[in-house]
C-alpha cells in the first residue's frame, strides 16, 4: 500500500474520546480531512471606494495648490508678490509666451490678453549696480525702457502694455540698432 495508507486517522466523535476534556473540540466529530470553513472576508463597497478616491483626489489638489502657493512668496502689504502675478499670468491658456532669442530659454516674455507683460528670469546673470539690464520696448517710435532687471529677480512686469508689432529688447544700453541678429530679442512674428 502507499504511504497515505499507513497513517493513522483518529476520529473525536465524543466527550470520552478527548479524554474527558471540556472545551471547544468536547462533543464536536473532527476529520482532519475536511474542508476549513473561514468567515467571508468583509470587502469595501463600491461606495466605500469611491469615497476613498474622491477623498484621495481632494487631497492630492490641496497638497498641490500648498506647494504651488509656498513656492512663491507674498509681498509684505499681503498682496502678491511681482513672481506671483507673473505666474498667474504664465498659467493662463490665453497668455502668449516668447522666448528671448539668444537667452537659451533663461528669458522668457510673457503676453496676457490686453497686452499687459512681464519678463519671466530663470538662471540670468547677475547684473552690476553700475550697468544693470534694461527691458525696451521697440516698435514704430522710439525705444522705450520698461523694465529695470537686476538678474535677482524671477520675473519683472513691463511698464507699458505691447501691441501687436511691439518687439522687447534686454539690453545694458539702448537699442538704438535692433534688427533680426540682435541678442535678448523677444519678437512677436
Amino acid at each position: 500500500m502507499g504511504a497515505l495508507s499507513e497513517i493513522p486517522v483518529r476520529t473525536l466523535t465524543s466527550v470520552e474520546d478527548t479524554g474527558g476534556q471540556d472545551g471547544p473540540s468536547a462533543g464536536i466529530a473532527f476529520d482532519p480531512w475536511s474542508p476549513v470553513e473561514l468567515p467571508a472576508a468583509e470587502r469595501p463597497t463600491s461606495m466605500t471606494l469611491v469615497v476613498l478616491a474622491v477623498a484621495a483626489g481632494i487631497g492630492a489638489l490641496v497638497l498641490g495648490a500648498l506647494a504651488g502657493l509656498s513656492a512663491v512668496s507674498w509681498g509684505s502689504d499681503g498682496t502678491p508678490s511681482v513672481e506671483r502675478q507673473a505666474l498667474a499670468l504664465l498659467a493662463k491658456p490665453s497668455t502668449e509666451r516668447i522666448v528671448f532669442r539668444g537667452s537659451g530659454g533663461r528669458l522668457v516674455l510673457a503676453i496676457g490678453s490686453a497686452g499687459r507683460a512681464a519678463v519671466s528670469i530663470r538662471g540670468f546673470g547677475q547684473a552690476t549696480s553700475e550697468t544693470p539690464y534694461y527691458a525696451w520696448i521697440v516698435g514704430s517710435g522710439a525705444p522705450v525702457r520698461a523694465a529695470t532687471i537686476d538678474g535677482s529677480e524671477r520675473a519683472v512686469f513691463l511698464s507699458q502694455t505691447l501691441v501687436p508689432g511691439d518687439d522687447v529688447v534686454v539690453a545694458t544700453h539702448s537699442p538704438a540698432g535692433v534688427g533680426p541678429n540682435t541678442p535678448l530679442v523677444a519678437s512677436r512674428d
